[in-house]
């Protein structure tokens, strides 16, 4: 994001961006599960079997993440 930052600070029109991936971090229900990989979480055989089963949609359906992302953005407009 760091990257991201600078890029845009640098550019000729002034744009703003939320940094929605550290905001979801920082929520305890703001895992993704099957949706994303990596290193810290490990997927066993039946979930990448199985996706449904273990999608975790309570938390990426409305309300939820998504709904909080919605109100920043309300926010900002």
């Amino acid at each position: 994001m760091e990257v991201v930052a600078s890029v845009v600070g640098r550019m000729r029109l002034p744009v703003a961006f939320l940094n929605i991936t550290q905001l979801s971090e920082y929520r305890k229900d703001g895992h993704a599960l099957v949706y994303c990989k990596s290193q810290e979480r490990e997927h066993s055989a039946e979930q990448e079997e199985v996706p449904r089963r273990h999608a975790d949609c309570i938390h990426w359906c409305l309300p939820g993440v998504p709904d909080t992302w919605n109100k920043i953005l309300f926010s900002y407009l």
